[in-house]
C-alpha cells in the first residue's frame, strides 16, 4: 500500500510543489481515515490497558496532573502506575473540556504503525504518530514542532492557522509569542490532510460543530545531537581495542590504531551518508503539542 499517497494524493507533485516550502491543505482521493474513529478510540480507552505516558489529558488551565485520570493496578502481583481509568477520563472531556491526547501510536497501534513505516520508507525520516480528541472551542497556543507534520482529519472540524518557519538555527519546538504573518488560516474536514513543514509555527481550534478527532504524523528532522550521535557510531563501527594495555608500547599502538581506524572511516563517510542515518533516528523527546 501506497501510505504517501494516501495522505497526499500525488506524493510527485506534493514533493516538488509543497514539501519544505509552505503550507498546504491536501484533499487526497484515498486518505486513511479508516484509521481510527471516536468510537475506537473509546473502544482502546474501555480495553484498560492503555497507560501514562501513552496517553494525556489537556484543559484551558494546562497539563491534567496523572492523579486525576490514572490508578494504579495489580497484576500478577506487581503494581503498575498511570493506568487509565475509562470513567475518570470521560468525566474530565465531558466537564472540562479536556483534550485527551494518545502518544506514539507507532510503538503500539497495528494500523497507524503500518501507516509510519509506510512513510518512513517512502520519505526517508523517523516518523511518530499522536492523535487528538478536542472539544469545540477547544484550542491549543501558537507554537513549532520539530519535524514536518501531516494532520489528518479523522471526524468533526479543526480551524487552523499556519505561520511562518523559523528563523534562525537555535530555535525550539516551544510556544511563539511572535510568529509573525499568517501564512495559511484554513477549516480542515474529515477527510482532508493538512501539510506544515517543518518548524513553521501554528496553532488549531476545534469548530462549534462539535467534537474533532485528528491524527498528526510527525516526520522527525535530523539536528546536530542527531548527527553528533550517529557520527560516533559510525566512527565506532567495527572498532576493537584492547580495554586495558598493559605497557607503554601497547598503549601506544592501541591509541595508533586508534587513529588509523578513525582516518578510514572518515575517508570514507559521506555527509549524505550522515544526514541519512541522522534523519532514521531523529525521534522526538517532547511530544507533539
Amino acid at each position: 500500500m501506497d501510505w504517501l499517497a494516501r495522505c497526499v494524493d500525488d506524493p510527485e507533485t506534493f514533493l516538488r510543489t509543497h514539501w519544505r516550502q509552505g503550507p498546504a491543505l491536501l484533499r487526497p482521493a484515498d486518505p486513511p481515515t479508516e484509521l481510527l474513529t471516536v468510537q475506537g478510540l473509546f473502544d482502546i480507552i474501555d480495553e484498560g490497558t492503555l497507560r501514562n505516558p501513552y496517553a494525556g489529558l489537556f484543559t484551558a488551565d494546562g497539563t491534567v496532573s496523572e492523579a486525576d485520570y490514572c490508578r494504579p493496578r495489580i497484576i500478577a502481583g506487581r503494581t503498575l502506575d498511570g493506568c487509565l481509568d475509562p470513567e475518570r477520563v470521560r468525566a474530565l472531556i465531558r466537564d472540562r473540556d479536556a483534550t485527551l491526547q494518545l502518544r506514539y501510536l507507532n510503538h503500539w497501534h497495528p494500523g497507524v504503525r503500518a501507516l509510519t513505516a509506510g512513510l518512513s520508507e517512502g520519505l526517508g525520516r523517523l516518523t511518530e504518530a499522536f492523535l487528538f480528541y478536542s472539544q469545540p472551542g477547544r484550542h491549543g497556543p501558537v507554537h513549532r514542532d520539530e519535524g514536518d507534520i501531516l494532520v489528518i482529519q479523522l471526524s468533526g472540524t479543526k480551524h487552523w492557522q499556519v505561520y511562518g518557519g523559523p528563523t534562525h538555527p537555535g530555535w525550539q519546538p516551544v510556544r511563539e509569542d511572535d510568529p509573525g504573518p499568517c501564512l495559511l488560516e484554513t477549516e480542515v474536514h474529515p477527510g482532508e490532510v493538512l501539510y506544515v513543514p517543518n518548524g513553521y509555527a501554528h496553532t488549531a481550534r476545534a469548530t462549534e460543530a462539535g467534537p474533532s478527532l485528528h491524527l498528526t504524523v510527525a516526520l522527525r528532522e535530523a539536528c546536530a545531537v542527531h548527527l553528533r550521535t550517529q557520527l560516533r557510531s559510525l566512527l565506532s563501527e567495527g572498532l576493537e581495542l584492547p580495554a586495558r594495555p598493559i605497557d607503554e608500547d601497547t598503549l601506544l599502538r592501541t591509541g595508533a590504531d586508534l587513529l588509523e581506524h578513525l582516518r578510514t572511516r572518515l575517508a570514507t563517510a559521506t555527509p549524505e551518508d550522515l544526514v541519512a542515518a541522522a534523519r532514521q533516528a531523529a525521534y522526538s523527546s517532547r511530544p507533539t503539542a
